[in-house]
């Protein structure tokens, strides 16, 4: 049986964002991980976000669940055109939901994997990653849903650039060691 797609998941946003992470799930494999793609489980209709369910409800899960020598992680990708200019303090950011994020820190909370953010800009084919636990401890501002329906329902948070890595760029042929 063919799964149905609406029409979210025709838009150019949701099929840039599909690619970034098809690309870091294949760069992942190139280096060795295994991977079962979470973003493959979307719902009758391709458009939920997968859950981990339990007894205190719900909480979306990082695109793809990954493996490797006895370790477990979980890796999150977003894809960006490129870093965005915050203006009051002239610092290049990348940011997401808030609600996603507390979502993802309960995830690596409740599993007790590590969960990875990996951004994929456009603009220079890098691809940067840090862990949850040094987004957590570096978060350059936010936006609540207390503050306004500015930065969409559930709000969010923005982190320098500087905090992640470059863990590849898709242009160069040297691959630097992996998501450690």
């Amino acid at each position: 049986m063919e799964t149905k797609r609406s029409s979210f998941n025709n838009s150019p946003a949701w099929q840039k964002g599909h690619s970034g992470e098809h690309t870091v799930a294949q760069l992942l494999k190139d280096s060795g991980w295994y991977v079962i793609p979470s973003y493959d489980y979307t719902g009758d209709e391709g458009n939920k976000a997968p859950r981990l369910h339990g007894i205190s409800g719900f909480f979306v899960i990082p695109d793809i669940d990954v493996s490797r020598d006895g370790e477990r992680r979980w890796a999150e990708v977003k894809t960006k055109e490129s870093a965005t200019l915050h203006r009051k303090s002239g610092t290049l950011v990348h940011g997401f939901s808030l609600k996603h994020f507390q979502d993802y820190l309960r995830v690596q909370e409740i599993t007790g994997c590590e969960v990875h953010v990996f951004i994929y800009e456009h603009d220079t084919d890098d691809v940067l990653v840090a862990s949850l636990e040094c987004l957590s401890k570096n978060i350059h501002h936010e936006y609540t849903p207390a503050q306004g329906k500015k930065m969409g329902r559930h709000g969010m948070v923005f982190f320098d650039r500087k905090t992640f890595r470059l863990w590849r760029n898709l242009n160069e042929a040297s691959i630097p060691a992996g998501v450690n």
